[in-house]
């Protein structure tokens, strides 16, 4: 059971691939307006500045009558657990009949209630279950609870802001937990660089095999995003230098020296290459953007050590590199290149075939379009013997 019709999500991606399709001039005007009767917007269409206006005032409203009942009542940590459970169940009530009354769609009210709800659900668990004594557990043990309720809502309502939170809650158990662990903070990085590649492994995977992947297409791609950039930022020889020295008891001048530094030079350049290489041959675009920001952040972590000059001269001459090979790359990869072009990279018009209704309508109207221009009868009416009226 899903919070939004997945066939009107469906229909809305059939409408999308539609345009791209005629922009590369696969379907026809006439083809892409039939497209558009079959399969008609049922969702409300709201403009973004609305959606963001409504996802601040949902949330300021839920927030002012959370406060204003704490206030009134003057409850202790447990009644106010209690007004959390309560709220976490009254927004989800209002935010499924929005949805099934209203037909929104990510329109702001929903995504505000969605959020409300789960973390209410968390809040209100922690101090009514997990509380002892007035002591609040610690960091690593809130994020353990919440992320299987922040995970129950993604699958039921696919929500990328929800999505924000769990992987927030899911670094910040390793994170926080590995921290009171007395080795935990060396082998950090380590554990960071794991995780997030079997996060990224098991994404991937996930939108291979999963039946609704265009329900859950938003989420499975900002968590690949996010895995992606964590694994290799956890490699990074200046992140894992700095913070370290802010994680360290005491404070010093400059940032101390890690254990293992060479090891952690490497995997500097080795993760971005990494990455590199398997975007090129998989022809990723996503491995290849982050592979680019890898290797600036490695040439960057270089100059902060080793560099002698001014950051301003710095930061022109690396500019100016960029953008003459953006350009040396754009007039290079005009025609094709080993499947490389620079040509917006869209789904081939192959992909109509994964939709049987789409490719009947289309059928239907090159048929329309291809009957003769000779006479046409019409217009007549017949009756009788049980014959129909029109001829």
């Amino acid at each position: 059971m899903k919070a939004y019709n997945l066939t009107w999500l469906e229909e809305r991606d059939i409408r999308q691939q539609a345009d791209r399709w005629r922009a590369q001039q696969a379907l026809t005007d006439e083809q892409v307006e039939q497209i558009r009767q079959a399969y008609p917007v049922r969702f409300k269409q709201t403009g973004t500045a609305l959606e963001i206006g409504s996802f601040v005032f949902t949330l300021l409203a839920a927030l002012a009558l959370y406060g204003l009942v704490s206030i009134t009542l003057d409850i202790s940590s447990k009644g106010s657990g209690l007004v959390s459970l309560i709220m976490a169940g009254g927004t989800f009530a209002v935010a499924v009949f929005s949805i099934r009354s209203n037909q929104f769609y990510r329109n702001g009210i929903d995504n505000a209630l969605w959020l409300v709800s789960a973390l209410s659900a968390v809040w209100g668990l922690v101090l009514v279950f997990f509380e002892r004594n007035d002591v609040f557990p610690p960091f690593w043990e809130v994020c353990l609870i919440a992320l299987p309720i922040l995970l129950a809502y993604i699958i039921y309502t696919g929500d990328t802001i929800l999505t924000y939170f769990a992987l927030a809650a899911f670094y910040g158990t390793i994170f926080d937990g590995l921290l009171d662990i007395s080795w935990g903070k060396s082998a950090l990085p380590f554990v960071l660089m794991g995780a997030s590649a079997g996060l990224f492994g098991l994404v991937t995977w996930l939108r291979r095999s999963t039946a609704n992947s265009v329900y859950y297409s938003d989420v499975l791609t900002l968590v690949q995003w996010v895995s992606l950039l964590i694994g290799m930022a956890a490699g990074n020889y200046y992140i894992v230098r700095e913070l370290n020295a802010v994680l360290l008891p005491t404070r010093h001048s400059s940032s101390p020296d890690i254990a293992l530094p060479g090891l952690f030079w490497i995997t500097t350049f080795a993760i971005p290459a990494v990455y590199g290489v398997v975007g090129f041959r998989q022809r990723n675009r996503m491995l290849l953007i982050v592979a680019a920001l890898g290797v600036a952040g490695a040439i960057a972590t270089v100059y902060h050590y080793v560099g002698t000059w001014p950051l301003s001269i710095t930061l022109a001459v690396h500019g100016g590199i960029l953008i003459g090979l953006a350009i040396l790359l754009i007039r290079y990869l005009t025609t094709p290149k080993n499947g490389f072009t620079d040509a917006i990279d869209e789904e081939p018009p192959l992909e109509l075939l994964k939709h049987v209704g789409l490719l009947t309508t289309l059928q239907g109207t090159a048929t329309a379009q291809n009957q003769p221009t000779g006479p046409r009868f019409g217009g007549g009416d017949f009756s009788g013997g049980g014959a129909g009226d029109q001829y």
